[in-house]
């Protein structure tokens, strides 16, 4: 039985929010954490290699689960609303390890990301059976390696700017420029959470929401409150 119906992944991404990005951010695998911009090799292998761990984990399906829902009179997998998003964020980090190890291998792997997900939504129920579990760990690290890019970018946009004060002065004051920031805050923490998360999640664990929709606003809440605990300790170490 699970808590309000998280999963480890939530509370790992939560942990890793708070404390183990700006713990990273503070020591030389920074980089990690960072959009590449000089050559780097140990960043730009651990960001491809998350991103080639989350195209195998997409390349297959989870043993022992019911057949993948499918669009009605065409086979084809019911989620492949969610492939845009999924390439966007593919682009994201792979364009980052290309910058970082110095040559051009982000156009390549975002086509054959692009390729192998359009294979896995039409081959659906066809695809080789791995592990769920060992599927799952295949996702996770590419969702942190993302998570801290994210976090580090806005820590950056943030830097001198005081967040707690900025939410108070929307709770206590009204005043439209905290309110403004606040709302672009989690506007982008929601788009990047749909994008990075929510999108691979599900196309990885097509049974992730046994519970109702409710469970993933609750998700997103936690995030949201860890993401904005970490990028406030990023901002304090930036300063």
């Amino acid at each position: 039985m699970r808590p309000l119906g998280l999963r480890i992944e939530d509370l790992l991404l939560a942990g890793w929010n708070v404390a183990g990005v700006p713990l990273v951010a503070a020591g030389t695998l920074a980089p990690i954490l960072s959009l590449g911009d000089s050559p780097n090799a140990l960043a730009g292998w651990v960001q491809l290699l998350a991103v080639i761990a989350a195209i195998v984990a997409i390349a297959t399906r989870p043993s022992g689960v019911p057949p993948l829902p499918t669009v009605e009179g065409t086979g084809i997998d019911a989620r492949m609303g969610f492939i845009g998003p999924l390439i966007g964020a593919v682009a994201f980090v792979a364009g980052s390890a290309s910058a970082y190890l110095g040559f051009g291998i982000d156009g390549p792997v975002v086509g054959t990301a692009f390729i192998v997900i359009i294979a896995a939504m039409i081959l659906g129920n066809r695809l080789p059976v791995i592990d769920r579990g060992l599927r799952r760990a295949l996702i996770l690290p590419f969702i942190l390696v993302s998570g801290g890019i994210f976090n580090s970018f806005a820590a950056d946009i943030l830097d001198g700017l005081d967040v707690g004060e900025l939410i108070g002065s929307v709770t206590v004051d009204g005043t439209g420029f905290g309110f403004f920031v606040v709302f672009m805050l989690v506007a982008g923490l929601a788009a990047f959470y749909a994008a990075l998360v929510f999108a691979p999640r599900v196309l990885v664990e097509p049974d992730l929401d046994p519970d109702g929709c409710l469970v993933w606003p609750l998700r997103f809440m936690l995030y949201l409150v860890s993401a904005v605990l970490g990028i406030g300790w990023l901002a304090v170490i930036a300063g």
